[in-house]
């Protein structure tokens, strides 16, 4: 789902909770789950390859035992598994309602299959605003609003969803009509890797699952490169990530993607050793007091000094703040917003060129930038 049209800084923490993991595969059991998975690093997605077809089964992550689960028969004469959802993928349609999807599915050359999706403002690509101008894509706003009827007059295959605030409204209703909703939880995972494996799922269903794994393989071997080239760095600064959000201040809790991805740049992350998956919530006296000396301060909600201070008046007191090194993806969110699933490689290449440029990788940044 398109994050809401709150406040931006709402957006900054939104993505920081899982912006920013480990170079070791994630070993997490995921119980009644496909075994053999095509997939190594993701938490929450297996597929499986039969002689008849392909399993998907998709766990919820904080529902235990609850798993969804989705059969594509290779051929109309066989027959579906025991509790699986059959999908069809002639004449595949979708909506989809995240910013990842559109960016997984412009990298697989599928956007011709979307039929709807929404938060128009909040998109990057430029074949899918203009499908929204020409009325080939059917923009809902907010996903929130999104209407019974207006959906069944798109009749899409599939509705692709993140699951933030539990099932698709309606999802029975719409399985009877066979409008197949699917969660998606690629926003859940802890690993980069884990989160890029969800191009897979859009592979399968719509038939671009060697490009889908060609893709996928470019990445994570770019991606275990940059790990290796970080380790060469001699020295791991201390790092803040995260913004002041009315009276607190919210970060990546220490087992988060965001942790993780910094401690993969080489980093010395001060609420490393926190818990949790999601954000830290804490006092800003306390944050002052413990990172007011971090040599960096990494996604501050805000694209210049002057905002910044603004919102929080102690942030000129900040080491990071006085010594200009303080960056964020504010230049072009909806960019990030769109891509960080695709390319994870592409942040970890950005966060090592701003931690070690003594490192003197040759790639452009491609998302962050130093605020102004």
């Amino acid at each position: 789902m398109f994050v809401k049209k709150l406040t931006y800084q709402l957006y900054i923490l939104c993505l920081s909770v899982f912006v920013i993991s480990s170079c070791v595969e994630n070993k997490k059991p995921i119980p009644n789950i496909a075994e053999k998975s095509e997939l190594s690093f993701s938490q929450y997605l297996k597929i499986k390859e039969l002689q008849t077809g392909v399993l998907i089964d998709i766990a919820h992550p904080s529902r235990e035992n609850k798993n969804y689960k989705y059969f594509i028969a290779k051929t109309k004469s066989e027959k579906t598994p025991k509790d699986y959802v059959r999908i069809e993928k002639e004449n595949m349609s979708f909506l989809v309602f995240s910013a990842t999807h559109i960016g997984m599915l412009e990298k697989l050359n599928q956007v011709s299959k979307i039929k709807g999706t929404c938060s128009k403002d909040l998109i990057h690509s430029a074949s899918v605003i203009q499908k929204i101008k020409n009325g080939e894509i059917k923009d809902f706003g907010n996903e929130g609003a999104t209407s019974f009827e207006k959906i069944i007059e798109l009749k899409p295959k599939l509705i692709i969803y993140s699951g933030f605030s539990g099932e698709f409204s309606k999802s029975s209703e719409f399985e009877k009509m066979n409008i197949i909703p699917i969660p998606n939880f690629d926003w859940q995972e802890t690993h980069p890797l884990g989160k890029a494996e969800w191009i897979l799922l859009f592979g399968y269903l719509t038939g671009t699952e060697i490009q889908a794994k060609k893709h996928f393989n470019t990445v994570k071997n770019n991606y275990l490169t940059l790990c290796k080239k970080a380790k060469e760095a001699k020295k791991a600064p201390s790092v803040l990530m995260g913004s002041k959000i009315g009276d607190y201040w919210y970060g990546p809790a220490g087992n988060s993607y965001g942790a993780k991805l910094l401690e993969d740049a080489k980093t010395n992350y001060l609420y490393k050793n926190t818990k949790g998956t999601a954000s830290i919530e804490y006092s800003l006296e306390k944050v002052f007091s413990e990172a007011k000396n971090a040599d960096f301060w990494i996604n501050p909600g805000f694209p210049s000094f002057k905002l910044l201070e603004l919102n929080f008046s102690k942030a000129s007191y900040f080491s990071a703040f006085q010594n200009k090194q303080v960056y964020c993806y504010t230049n072009n969110p909806n960019k990030f917003w769109e891509l960080n699933g695709v390319h994870p490689d592409w942040i970890l290449s950005d966060l090592i060129k701003i931690f070690h440029p003594e490192l003197k990788l040759n790639q452009s940044m491609y998302f962050y930038k130093a605020i102004e």
